[in-house]
């Protein structure tokens, strides 16, 4: 099975990782939330609907008490980098249409939205990359994500050469406090295209 390459620009700036781990920090409201460790792991690429795709599954790795937090697939492919979908106990879960993260000619700029829906549950997405404030080969995707139970703003970052780097978040829900998360202390560890 011969899998597509990854469009160039955006294996420049989102080469797929083998594994990734981090800490995700955050609070909601005045309560400080609990530092945890995550490591995603990427299977090896498979070919689903002509793109290259990857299982990347994350685990808390709380020591005697590891558990999978999330179990996605992700694509790389002619319209860049996209969330495809989650694997729940019932199956997998596709978002439809598939989620940008990066277009395949990542740019500061650049600019797409999308309605999307999994299961029952639909989001309006408004997203745009900018440019890093601390770092000059550093781009940022921020998706604006609108559903009715709330709006979360999610700032991913992405360094040319090395890829995804953290990100913070940012949740509001009526009669919520507000949440916010971001990571430190990430490692990657990068696997051949």
């Amino acid at each position: 099975m011969s899998l597509p390459p990854i469009p160039t620009p955006l294996l420049r700036w989102a080469p797929p990782p083998s594994r990734i781990r981090y800490a995700r920090l955050g609070n909601a409201g005045a309560f400080d939330l609990p530092r945890v460790t995550l490591e995603e792991r990427w299977q090896a690429p498979t070919l689903r609907d002509g793109r290259r795709t990857y299982r990347r599954v994350t685990w808390q790795t709380a020591p005697g008490d590891p558990r999978i937090v999330e179990d996605a697939l992700v694509g790389y492919g002619p319209d860049g980098l996209v969330d495809l979908g989650l694997f729940t106990d019932s199956g997998f879960s596709p978002y439809d249409p598939p989620q940008v993260v990066l277009p395949a000619q990542p740019a500061v700029g650049a600019t797409w939205s999308g309605t999307h829906t999994r299961g029952d549950r639909t989001s309006e997405r408004s997203c745009s990359l900018v440019a890093c404030a601390e770092h000059r080969d550093c781009l940022v995707s921020v998706a604006e994500i609108r559903r009715p139970d709330g709006v979360l703003v999610l700032r991913s970052h992405f360094v040319q050469g090395d890829g995804w780097s953290g990100y913070e978040a940012l949740v509001q829900a009526p009669s919520r406090p507000t949440v916010r998360t971001w990571t430190e202390a990430v490692s990657r560890e990068t696997r051949p295209a």
